[in-house]
């Protein structure tokens, strides 16, 4: 994968020798019959996979917008219109995007790929395991995904990882001048050892986008059907969005304003989930892309406020949800708080960095 000049001369190995899956190893996974939540996306849509698609009958709507080809959905934050009956239309020649979900590719300093763990068909338990992520066994289930993960267009690549080294460049130049660069190894070793669960300081929560935003900007999880949380006028909503879009049914629910109570186990998976995303390239490329240049937090003290304010909003959404079950007492129990994961980790993994999402 050469690219000649000075770029190829800096370019990480990584991305010449492969996708690091270290954050793959120990989970398995298997697609959720009747469940069809990753399909409300518009996924991108590359130049050779054009043709196929467009091949079908009835062709499906490509959009040009800024950053490439997506496939378009249904209004009103509908799913896919290649989604009939909860099942894909086009199953053979699916955008490579749609063949590797789960799985989540960042191109940064490496190729790196992690899990989307609102997928309700991850399994959520290695992250109650404290074993090193590098000496756990192999996933299971994921090969056809990883498959797809790796047949990337080189010259494309080279293109995405070119611009985004740049920027990552800038933004080190302007945080060494303020003495406050620190490696992304640097950070993570300074945080591993640290408390991350979040506290009554990172409460109250931001609230969600409103419907009247657009339900496709709302953060989904599978419960039952797709169902979205959304801020609306008496607190937050969980709503149920359509397959053909707009809503179902909803309901309104006071956003907690002090840390909700969890159970020890809860307490576990949480923290095991934070320890997980402090491993993602893709955090702290969000976290260095957001950072104020003129500010006077360190990167190590913006990744950690970082990692507080995730973990309070999993758990303010899983309190939202089991309250819209109707369940108002007692600490979060572990399987809540999974849901508040789940509820939570798509729309943190979709915010912007200054690396690439393929």
């Amino acid at each position: 994968m050469a690219t000649g000049g000075r770029e190829d001369a800096v370019r990480p190995a990584a991305l010449a020798d492969g996708i690091d899956t270290t954050l793959l190893r120990g989970f398995r996974y298997a697609c959720r019959p009747g469940c069809g939540l990753c399909c409300f996306a518009t996924p991108r849509v590359e130049r050779e996979e054009r043709a196929p698609l467009l091949q079908l009958r009835p062709p499906p709507q490509i959009d040009e917008r800024p950053g490439g080809s997506f496939l378009s959905a249904r209004p009103e934050g509908g799913a896919c219109t290649l989604l009939q009956s909860l099942r894909c239309a086009a199953w053979e020649v699916r955008p490579r995007a749609c063949r590797r979900f789960p799985l989540a590719v960042h191109l940064g300093e490496r190729l790196q790929a992690d899990l989307v763990l609102t997928c309700p068909g991850v399994d959520l338990a290695p992250l109650l395991d404290g074993t090193p992520w590098a000496s756990r066994p192999a996933p299971i289930g994921l090969d056809p995904e990883l498959a797809a993960a790796r047949d990337l267009p080189a010259g494309r690549l080279v293109e995405r990882w070119t611009a985004a080294v740049r920027r990552h460049r800038r933004i080190r130049r302007e945080l060494e001048r303020a003495g406050r660069w620190q490696e992304a190894e640097e950070v993570r070793a300074a945080l591993r050892g640290a408390d991350l669960l979040p506290a009554s300081a990172d409460f109250p929560v931001d609230d969600p986008p409103s419907i009247d935003d657009g339900l496709e900007l709302l953060p989904l999880v599978f419960d039952g059907g797709t169902v979205a949380l959304a801020a609306g006028p008496q607190g937050w909503e969980v709503v149920e969005i359509a397959a053909e879009g707009g809503v179902r049914r909803r309901s309104a629910v006071a956003a907690p304003d002090r840390p909700p109570g969890r159970s020890g186990a809860a307490d576990r998976l949480l923290a095991g989930y934070l320890r997980y995303c402090l491993e993602r390239d893709s955090l702290l490329a969000a976290v260095e892309w957001a950072l104020d240049p003129e500010g006077t937090h360190s990167l190590v003290e913006a990744t950690l406020d970082d990692l507080r304010a995730l973990g309070a909003q999993i758990v303010a959404r899983a309190d939202v949800l089991r309250r819209a079950r109707g369940d108002r007492s007692g600490p979060l129990s572990v399987d809540e708080v999974a849901a508040g994961i789940r509820a939570t980790d798509q729309d943190w993994l979709d915010r912007p960095t200054w690396g690439e999402r393929l």
